[in-house]
């Protein structure tokens, strides 16, 4: 909690504590950017439908929507809204560096509808790009918009001073090819995580999962903070998986977080979350493969039900959902493959 508690507190006549501030919602969002999907109106129309579909909150939409008219941006946000799916549209910081700029930006997308902005390409941490941080986000609150900082440098409490700073990506991400993801996503929450929420946008079935499985991938919807949870899946893969029941109920924030026995930086990282009186399990392999026992001693003494996305044998591109009655002293041995994961529910 440190960097929280260097921080300074939210400025009340933007963020009153009394009244609240409802239109400051994290949640989960669908993205096109990179699993398909045109760029184009009918898309982020179809993407809205399927975040309904799968009880999400948002959809990120890339800069193709500065092209349209001004009608039609407002239709394909009213019509989203209607569906309970608020829109993040980017923009370049470059276009955002005077007052002006910031002003006829910010006025655009709150009379439009927008729910906040994604903004992007800041690539250097020289004084006056750090201030613009703080500039955004205060313009943007005093429109009741939401943000997320893409091409950023790592945060330092900036979400805590600016709550409405929901993310900002500091990672490498779903976006990069070429990592060595598996040995990555087992170092990320133990290093770049513990700075805040870092917006990976995890989950891809596809080629860009590179030496991880399916089940490596959902967990990592658990283990990696996000305020805004983008998936990198297109929504219609996330709503034909057979782990559509476990990724409609995986929230966007926590209530607690638990390193479990058995992590260790780079090789596993065996996570456990709590929202409410759910909590989530998430274990992230690392490049070896491992048989490895889950520690439930974090349990209160109950019985629970288990809904879990587990390896298919001898294939990375399927996940075996399991049911199971657990207790806190339940013996769980995992046998995971390179780059393999598991993700489990846990509810009274």
């Amino acid at each position: 909690q440190m960097i929280r508690a260097l921080s300074p507190a939210p400025d009340p006549s933007l963020f009153p504590q009394g009244a609240g501030t409802p239109w400051i919602r994290p949640g989960r969002a669908v993205w096109k950017y990179l699993d398909g999907g045109q760029n184009d109106a009918a898309t982020v129309r179809e993407f809205s439908r399927l975040a309904s579909q799968l009880g999400f909150e948002y959809q990120v939409v890339e800069g193709f929507w500065q092209k349209w008219p001004l009608d039609e941006l407002k239709s394909v946000i009213a019509e989203s809204r209607a569906q309970g799916v608020g829109l993040i549209l980017w923009k370049h910081s470059n276009q955002l560096r005077t007052p002006e700029a910031r002003k006829n930006f910010f006025d655009l997308i709150a009379s439009a509808g927008a729910a906040g902005a994604k903004i992007d390409f800041f690539d250097h941490e020289a004084k006056e790009v750090v201030d613009l941080y703080e500039i955004l986000l205060r313009d943007a609150a005093q429109r009741k918009l939401v943000l997320n900082f893409h091409g950023a440098n790592k945060p330092t409490g900036e979400s805590y001073t600016w709550p409405n700073e929901l993310t900002r990506e500091a990672v490498r991400g779903m976006e990069s090819r070429k990592s060595e993801r598996a040995r990555h996503d087992a170092t990320l929450p133990f290093t770049r995580l513990l700075a805040g929420p870092a917006d990976y946008t995890p989950v891809h079935f596809g080629d860009r999962r590179n030496d991880t499985t399916w089940a490596h991938q959902l967990a990592t919807a658990v283990a990696f903070t996000s305020g805004l949870l983008t998936y990198a899946a297109n929504p219609k893969s996330l709503l034909e998986n057979p782990a559509l029941d476990l990724i409609r109920t995986i929230p966007a924030t926590w209530d607690e977080t638990r390193v479990l026995p058995g992590s260790a930086i780079g090789e596993v990282a065996v996570i456990a979350r709590r929202k409410g009186t759910t909590w989530f399990v998430a274990v992230i392999n690392g490049p070896e493969p491992r048989r490895l026992p889950l520690d439930l001693s974090f349990l209160p003494a109950a019985r629970y039900h288990v809904l879990a996305a587990a390896e298919t044998p001898g294939n990375s591109a399927s996940v075996e959902m399991q049911t199971a009655e657990w207790t806190r002293t339940t013996k769980v041995p995992l046998d995971l493959p390179a780059g393999g994961g598991f993700l489990a529910r846990i509810t009274r």
